[in-house]
């Protein structure tokens, strides 16, 4: 196998975890809080490898939550072509990020510009030119897959168990999904830190919690099951 895709794999699920953990559940949704060096590690990796600032990430999420499946919704499968919504991320992305205020899209700083060029002459270095761009096309393909999936099959099949919520659970997704198999339920109770029964990220959250990285407080969803989602660019 080519160094380049077991590289590019372990970046692209890299930054799938934190997006996931510290960009939606933490920062978006505020289902708990984590340590403020893992937050300086999180908010660091998002600006140089994923090229975006983690609230920035955050405040783009709130708006799919507000405005989800109505013409504001920034990728909703319903509202544009599910093929567009896939494998589109990036430009979807950038045209939301416009319509936040200017503190809630911060820009990234060129010493993470930097760092992200010495990142990659590194890897020239170490592992060629052809297997670092081989590298970055895994991890663009593992990372904006799976946020393209997310979005395109959460909101079109599945299970509602919420009839008054968009979105569709399928729980044999949610291994797939990083646990949002459980759309439907997410967009219910947005807050809550585990989606459901299968969610493969929640070990993970109780592993931190354990190791006083991260401050957990489960009934949370239920006393503001939507207070994140009421300002988008807070």
């Amino acid at each position: 196998m080519p160094v380049g895709v077991p590289v590019g794999l372990v970046a692209g699920l890299f930054a799938c975890l934190i997006t996931e953990i510290y960009c939606h559940r933490c920062l978006a949704h505020r289902a708990f809080r984590v340590h403020p060096a893992v937050a300086s590690f999180c908010d660091g990796f998002m600006r140089i490898v994923g090229g975006v600032h983690a609230q920035t990430w955050a405040s783009v999420h709130r708006l799919h939550h507000r405005y989800a499946d109505t013409p504001l919704d920034p990728h909703s499968p319903l509202q544009r072509r599910p093929l567009l919504v896939l494998v589109g991320t990036p430009y979807l992305f950038v045209k939301a990020r416009r319509r936040l205020p200017a503190e809630a899209a911060p820009g990234n700083g060129a010493l993470h510009a930097a760092a992200r060029a010495l990142i990659f002459a590194l890897l020239i270095v170490v592992i060629g030119p052809g297997q670092t761009l081989l590298a970055l096309a895994v991890h663009l393909a593992c990372y904006l897959g799976i946020m393209g999936m997310v979005n395109t099959f959460g909101h079109r099949t599945g299970r509602k168990p919420h009839p008054d919520f968009p979105g569709y659970d399928s729980a044999w997704l949610a291994l797939l999904l990083l646990g949002h198999g459980y759309h439907n339920s997410h967009h219910a109770h947005p807050s809550a830190a585990r989606t459901g029964l299968l969610d493969p990220m929640w070990p993970i959250v109780r592993l931190l919690s354990g190791a006083g990285l991260l401050s957990l407080d489960e009934p949370r969803a239920e006393r503001e099951p939507r207070s994140c989602c009421l300002a988008a660019a807070a």
